[in-house]
């Protein structure tokens, strides 16, 4: 959707260019939260690439969204927009160029890839300690005077409840979902294997179904997953828009995976969450909200982490069926089960 001049004035009007990332984007969800929280009568409008902006329509933050296409299409209708500030969440070179292209007067946000040239403001993240999580850089640029942080929040609307709902009237309940896939390929990834065992387990205590989930890039390995589980077990990766996925998400009593895109999503709709961590550090990039426990053996921990990493593929080895199976127990034991 193309940012229009409309109620706000120009000074009230803001860009706000979304991470690049799914994942990204929900820890970025509690600054922005705040953000409209804290200038109410300001008109937002979120710049995102084309594939997160079913995304964006799941928040309610931004008025507006706006698809970055081509350099000079995006340049083009961020001039048209007329904006007074933009905010500026990825560190990248490319998300500074654009606003400032388009001659947007305020370009704020983190030093990054040697683009502090076309900043007017330079954001320092936070360092205390307790403030490492990644979503308090983002509050550092949109919420500099931000104490504490809100859950993130995303709309998930009736509409869409009700057709994942008839999509899987057919299943027992409850639901338990399985997200084996993670964009950032093996060393992010728990044998698929573990997943089948994980999930035969808890359906044997729980009863229920077992709802494997993921991007279309998922399939293989959540074809192995519903494979190893057998009866009882459906796959439907690649097979929702992203805003089914999250209200699918929604229906579950619980959710195991990979620390991962999906895992935000899990988070961010409040079902409670079990996620398998190698070596990324969940401190500063874990899932969001108290209904969620990361597995973690490994005591090496960073925050960026190589597709093919034999440390982390090995991290990842040490996590077993019973520390996961333990875990997920653990939450339903605390009472944090789907009502």
């Amino acid at each position: 959707m193309a940012a229009s001049s409309a109620s706000a004035s120009g000074e009230c009007r803001v860009l706000v260019v979304s991470p690049g990332w799914i994942g990204d984007a929900i820890m970025a969800l509690p600054a922005l939260q705040l953000f409209r929280e804290q200038k109410p009568a300001t008109e937002i409008t979120v710049l995102a690439k084309p594939g997160l902006l079913p995304f964006w329509e799941l928040h309610v933050a931004p008025q507006h969204r706006l698809a970055a296409a081509g350099t000079w299409a995006t340049t083009r209708a961020i001039l048209r927009g007329g904006f007074a500030t933009a905010y500026l969440l990825p560190n990248s070179v490319r998300s500074a160029l654009l606003p400032w292209l388009a001659a947007v007067p305020e370009r704020i946000g983190c030093a990054g890839h040697w683009r502090s040239a076309l900043l007017t403001q330079v954001v320092v993240p936070p360092v205390a300690s307790e403030r490492q999580h990644q979503a308090w850089e983002y509050a550092a640029v949109l919420a500099p005077e931000a104490q504490s942080l809100p859950a993130p929040q995303l709309n998930v609307s009736a509409g869409l409840r009700a057709n994942v709902v008839q999509r899987v009237a057919s299943l027992q309940r409850p639901l338990i979902g399985v997200m084996p896939g993670a964009a950032r390929g093996p060393a992010k990834r728990w044998p698929a294997a573990r997943f089948a065992e994980v999930a035969i387990t808890l359906r044997a205590e729980m009863g229920g179904s077992i709802v494997i989930m993921g991007g279309s890039g998922d399939a293989e390995t959540c074809a192995a997953v519903a494979a190893g589980v057998g009866a009882g077990a459906v796959n439907l990766a690649g097979a929702t828009t992203l805003g089914e996925w999250a209200a699918l998400l929604a229906e579950c009593a619980m959710v195991v995976c990979n620390d991962s895109g999906g895992m935000h999503l899990a988070a961010a709709v409040g079902v409670p969450v079990v996620a398998v961590f190698g070596i990324t550090d969940p401190a500063r990039t874990g899932p969001l909200g108290a209904r969620c426990r990361v597995v973690q053996r490994s005591t090496t921990r960073d925050r960026v982490v190589p597709r093919e990493s034999a440390e982390g593929r090995a991290a990842l080895a040490a996590v077993s069926v019973a520390d996961v199976v333990l875990a997920a127990r653990d939450l339903l034991a605390k009472g944090m089960n789907h009502a």
